[in-house]
């Protein structure tokens, strides 16, 4: 299942060949789900195939490819879940942030973000670096169709908050690299050091690179 047909991301995930309507084809799609859930959780993403949804769901291989084009869309319903979870969240995290002091602000911020990178990382780690692009919980459902579209709406916004503390002559090119630049970090760190993605010594560096990008030092 992808996006709604309004996302820029629409097209970058595979989708269900058709939509479940009667109770019927909804109980399917959600045992395949479940299936492709649990095979996942107790044998990783190696053990998942077409074949072995099947076995553990009880639908037959045909049936399931009657709504799943491939085993990616499947899993892609599993990532769609999640983050429309992982949006109502997000907006408890940002009602936090009233009142909260820069760096503290960027501490939660990025902290949350971690956190839900790990998530999807570890539901399919193959998947989750493929399509990469198209799992970006800001812009998740949002009315984005455009990356600047999205910065200008949320970054932008909250750097203006904290005005007072912000020293950068360059705003809009500072939201654009917290909003774009470190979720490429992280993108980074999870193909390359993905054991050091819940490290305290990441979330250090990235607050560290978000305030250099907000405070950037004079030149003499």
């Amino acid at each position: 299942m992808s996006k709604p047909a309004d996302d820029n991301t629409k097209g970058l995930m595979p989708a269900l060949r058709k939509r479940p309507v009667q109770s019927r084809s909804r109980a399917l799609v959600d045992a395949v789900e479940q299936a492709c859930l649990q095979i996942l959780d107790e044998a990783g993403e190696a053990a998942l195939t077409v074949a072995r949804i099947a076995e553990v769901s009880g639908v037959a291989v045909g049936s399931i490819y009657q709504y799943f084009p491939s085993k990616d869309a499947i899993v892609a319903l599993l990532y769609e879940r999640v983050l429309d979870e992982e949006s109502e969240q997000l907006l408890k995290v940002r009602e936090k942030l009233i009142g909260v002091p820069l760096k503290s602000a960027l501490e939660q911020i990025l902290a949350n973000i971690i956190r839900v990178e790990t998530r999807l990382f570890r539901l399919n780690k193959v998947f989750h670096l493929r399509y990469h692009s198209a799992l970006h919980l800001g812009m998740w459902r949002g009315p984005y169709t455009t990356t600047g579209e999205f910065i200008e709406a949320t970054w932008l916004p909250l750097l203006q908050l904290y005005e007072d503390e912000i020293s950068t002559q360059h705003p809009a090119m500072a939201a654009y690299l917290l909003g774009q630049g470190l979720r490429s970090v992280i993108r980074s760190v999870l193909e390359d050091m993905p054991d050091q993605l819940e490290s305290r010594a990441l979330l250090d560096s990235l607050v560290a690179m978000a305030m250099g990008c907000l405070r950037p030092c004079t030149r003499e």
